[in-house]
């Protein structure tokens, strides 16, 4: 072929970039949507999450709770009230109606996955009553994934969450567990709050946690400090593949004024107060899925926050994510580099234009 002695005529180009368009344009219209991995266990996650809050929703109005509807707009039955004597610390509503998304449980099982945990394998669960909605889809996860579930309560909660006398988390968990739902139980419980032993709560409210712990058939230990509060978890924990901590338990966080990232941990983080329980796991090299900000959790994986009606069950990224033809970008890719090659080394514009004429203009 004849080489190239010209410089490239510009509507050859602007030939080669309008084919390049349309490829593109090609391709992109190749994309299908094609499940996620764990799609199944994620869909029997979700599908069992559902079925266990209908559960609590019909034991609510069983004991004569009523739902407040402007508060909890879906009816789950999972949202509490904003103080009684059970209620310690501040969370906000938002966060406690995203955890009544059941899709939210995909999103745990993506991090847990991601932290390393597979069938077969024991985690530790530390968690409280503020957001009784993701402590149920935990277990959901747990029962869909095939995972042991090492559980430790410290029963009081935060705004919002399970912080009705007779509606604690350990009598969700029992209630559940009497429903063939899932065996799973709490090993031990504490009281929580500020240290980890109830302080904060009322007299009368101690009392209704204990009174709950050994209805459900929990013991209930009371750490005499915070450090023998951390080193009872560690121990419960020593075999263990990962911890999921759901919440701002005191004894997992150590610094209430702490800001750990909703987020897979797998190294150490900065500390301003005690060692907590997830600074210990971390030094020995243990992942912790820390789920204390479940609206931020939820924006990071696609999740709507506070959703009104709730989203379709299976729905989402989460389950089916957007693929283009690898195969047919690649093919179209190469012809482009080989058009773009051939006009720069040969010239193509002498093979379609006059020939006769184009020997007289060079010479001149």
């Amino acid at each position: 072929m004849r080489r190239r002695h010209t410089r490239i005529n510009r509507w050859v180009l602007v030939g080669l970039a309008v084919l390049a368009l349309f490829l593109f344009w090609f391709v992109s219209r190749s994309a299908r949507y094609y499940r996620t991995r764990f799609y199944k266990e994620k869909l029997a996650s979700v599908r069992l999450s559902a079925r266990a809050f209908e559960m609590v929703r019909q034991y609510r109005q069983e004991l004569g709770i009523p739902i407040d509807t402007v508060n909890d707009p879906n009816m789950t039955g999972l949202v509490g009230v904003q103080y009684s004597q059970l209620t310690y610390g501040r969370s906000d509503l938002s966060d406690a109606l995203t955890t009544c998304n059941p899709n939210f449980s995909a999103a745990v099982l993506e991090m847990l996955t991601k932290a390393g945990v597979r069938a077969g394998d024991r985690i530790g669960v530390s968690w409280d009553g503020t957001y009784p909605g993701l402590n149920i889809q935990v277990l959901a996860v747990a029962h869909s994934l095939g995972i042991d579930p090492v559980i430790i309560t410290a029963q009081s909660a935060g705004m919002w969450g399970a912080n009705y006398p007779g509606l604690t988390w350990l009598d969700i968990e029992k209630m559940l567990r009497s429903k063939g739902l899932w065996t799973y139980k709490t090993r031990f419980a504490t009281l929580g709050a500020e240290s980890d032993d109830g302080r904060g709560l009322s007299p009368e409210g101690r009392m209704v946690l204990a009174a709950a712990a050994d209805w459900a058939g929990v013991n209930c230990f009371i750490p005499r400090s915070f450090e023998q509060a951390v080193e009872q978890r560690l121990d419960a924990f020593k075999d263990v593949k990962a911890v999921i901590s759901v919440g701002r338990v005191i004894a997992d966080i150590g610094d209430p004024m702490a800001r750990v990232p909703s987020r897979v941990l797998a190294k150490p983080i900065t500390r301003t107060g005690p060692d907590g329980v997830i600074a210990g796991l971390l030094e020995k090299g243990i992942p912790v899925v820390y789920l204390g900000n479940p609206s931020r959790v939820a924006i990071d994986y696609r999740l709507p926050v506070a959703p009104v009606p709730l989203p379709e069950k299976g729905k989402g990224r989460l389950f089916f994510e957007k693929r283009y033809s690898v195969v047919l970008a690649a093919v179209f890719a190469i012809k482009i580099l080989i058009l773009l090659w051939l006009i720069v080394r040969y010239d193509i514009e002498w093979y379609l234009g006059d020939r006769k004429a184009r020997p007289q203009e060079e010479a001149v």
